[in-house]
């Protein structure tokens, strides 16, 4: 069970595996659950539990909360895991461009005995363990945060110790003989190899160069489920993929250019063509069963002559015609298709509409500095709804447009913010399934995504790969807060 070495394939690059900087997508996450423990994790149920955090306990209040870090844990470089290098994380994502939004309700730090960071909130936060099982709860070691280039090698307290990253070829680390969750990983080595193409990354699987590969492309998962030899494991209520609109710019800034696409959207014909039988439909935020998912969310239905007029009316309105670029993935014809297929609704209704195509870490980049007009993107449906805010919160919209944000749409609405702010002051069910209803019915009233389906994702590996079945808990999509990097092993 123990020992022998795996290849992942992810279906995409990244930027950095600092942090405080990384514009992580699914695969940043998978590389950096490898090296970096989180403060809190998953339970098997998709409950916040303590992890690297040995307790994290609120005042009355919730307005206060002691995150009191396990003790005799080390990083790869032998630094000692302490109160002050969890400080030094928080303090590096509350002053990085791109998480400060995430961390709006963070007041300030203190390290209030030698193993015990105090975070004060600006409200009431009964949610605040949640936050911790993200990005900036995994936690780095000073000397890489204090290196300029410390996001090329990564130190973290994981189950394994980065070994070597030739971008856009490999990342490689090895076991952790030291790790402090006993037994684990099971692994002597473990590499990530980015295989963008998805065609290509199962045929890498189907001729053993690859051990185990993720995919979330309809045409591969309709293959590995016709492919015995494969084993798989399937999420499907998953992240959303939509089309994220920048609503602080033309032409998406005006209301009824927005609405106009709503209308034009043939969301049931695109799932038809695009992915029948692999993902779901969608009109929210939240996935059907999730927190917040509600069947009455004022989403729009597909009505062409809607959407001409809509284009008529923005027409008129600014005298120019409603036209824009709109950009996807470079990665494979599945990318190609499905921009084609929606480009046609669009023009259907008489917008112009101009393709463009780019790898996903650079979509990533170009979308949180705001330099999109449209966008295809996956997104939302966290295990807890409140890890959703930073991407929704008018808190997290830059007061330049072209400032890094991860509310990605720049669209701020007081009533979506009522809601988000108000689900996570408390942990009553019901309450909050009222106030993410009201959001999530806030945000379609502003329209700022065109919501296509509900996305399949799904693990698919060789038979000699075990140990991935871990990853049930909350979501695969939502690798963050994951632990189950540790428990793959081979046989």
């Amino acid at each position: 069970m123990d020992g022998g070495s795996m290849v992942w394939g992810l279906e995409a690059e990244t930027d950095s595996m600092n942090p405080a900087v990384g514009a992580w997508a699914i695969s940043g996450h998978m590389m950096a659950s490898a090296i970096f423990d989180p403060l809190v994790t998953l339970d098997q149920d998709g409950k916040a539990v303590p992890y690297l955090a040995e307790s994290i306990t609120p005042n009355a209040d919730s307005t206060q909360w002691a995150i009191k870090v396990r003790s005799g844990i080390s990083f790869h470089n032998g630094e000692p895991l302490d109160g002050a290098a969890v400080m030094q994380n928080l303090q590096a994502d509350k002053a990085s461009i791109l998480t400060a939004g995430a961390m709006a309700w963070m007041k300030s730090f203190a390290l209030t005995d030698p193993m015990t960071v105090t975070v004060t909130t600006t409200q009431p936060w009964a949610t605040f363990p949640d936050s911790l099982t993200g990005q900036f709860g995994y936690i780095a070691a000073p000397a890489q945060l204090n290196n300029l280039h410390g996001g090329d090698a990564p130190i973290g307290t994981g189950p394994f110790v980065f070994k070597e990253w030739v971008k856009n070829d490999h990342f490689t680390a090895t076991k952790n003989p030291n790790y402090w969750q006993k037994g684990l990983p099971h692994l002597d080595q473990i590499t990530f190899k980015p295989v963008p193409d998805p065609r290509q990354r199962l045929d890498d699987l189907n001729n053993g160069t690859l051990d185990a590969i993720q995919t979330a492309t309809p045409t591969s998962i309709n293959d590995i489920r016709s492919n015995p030899s494969l084993n798989r494991l399937e999420y499907d209520k998953g992240d959303a993929l939509f089309v994220s609109l920048n609503t602080s710019k033309p032409p998406f800034d005006n209301i009824l250019a927005r609405q106009a696409m709503a209308y034009a959207t043939n969301a049931p014909d695109f799932l038809a063509k695009y992915a029948a039988g692999v993902f779901q439909p969608t009109t929210s935020v939240y996935a059907d069963g999730k927190m917040g998912f509600s069947t009455d969310n004022g989403y729009p239905s597909f009505d062409l002559d809607k959407a001409k007029s809509y284009v008529a009316q923005y027409t008129a309105q600014t005298g120019k015609p409603l036209e824009f670029t709109y950009t996807s993935q470079s990665n494979s014809s599945d990318d190609a298709a499905r921009g084609q297929l929606l480009q046609q609704m669009w023009e259907a209704a008489g917008m112009q509409v101009t393709l463009t195509a780019m790898a996903q870490a650079d979509e990533v980049l170009q979308t949180v500095l705001g330099k999109y007009q449209a966008t295809d993107f996956r997104l939302f449906n966290q295990p807890d709804p409140d890890n959703d805010w930073w991407q929704l919160s008018s808190a997290g919209i830059p007061g330049d447009v072209n400032g890094v944000s991860l509310n990605m749409a720049r669209y701020g609405s007081p009533d979506v913010d009522a809601g988000l702010n108000a689900g996570r002051q408390t942990t009553d069910p019901t309450a909050r399934q009222t106030d993410y209803e009201k959001a999530a019915r806030a945000v379609n009233a502003g329209l700022p995504y065109i919501w296509l389906a509900r996305v399949d994702w799904v693990i698919a590996a060789l038979p000699r790969v075990h140990g991935y079945a871990e990853g049930r808990n909350g979501s695969l999509q939502t690798l963050g807060p994951k632990t189950w990097i540790a428990n793959l092993w081979i046989a």
